[in-house]
């Protein structure tokens, strides 16, 4: 089963101690896009956050914070936009 070049794991850790967690968002346009990344740059421990509107997809840089902590914020906007949020099933 080996390690995936292409797509890094829900929460895979790289060299730096950093890790990258993959959350599929039902972003519709740029402004839900700009939404979820003021609200994931004011969790602590969250260093980066790339959304992609097409694939409606966010991969968030983080460090010493698990997914469950990245998901609580997100979830109340959900509740407020209708917008769905989770993390993709492991593979």
């Amino acid at each position: 089963m080996g390690g995936s070049e292409s797509k890094p794991n829900p929460s895979e850790p790289d060299v730096d101690g950093f890790q990258t967690t993959k959350i599929n968002v039902g972003m519709t346009c740029e402004g839900c896009a700009g939404a979820v990344k003021r609200i994931l740059n004011k969790v602590d421990g969250i260093e980066e956050v790339n959304t992609d509107v097409g694939s409606k997809t966010v991969l968030v840089k983080s460090k010493g914070i698990t997914p469950d902590k990245m998901l609580e914020p997100l979830m109340k906007w959900s509740e407020s936009s209708g917008k769905s949020v989770d993390l993709p099933a492991t593979q």
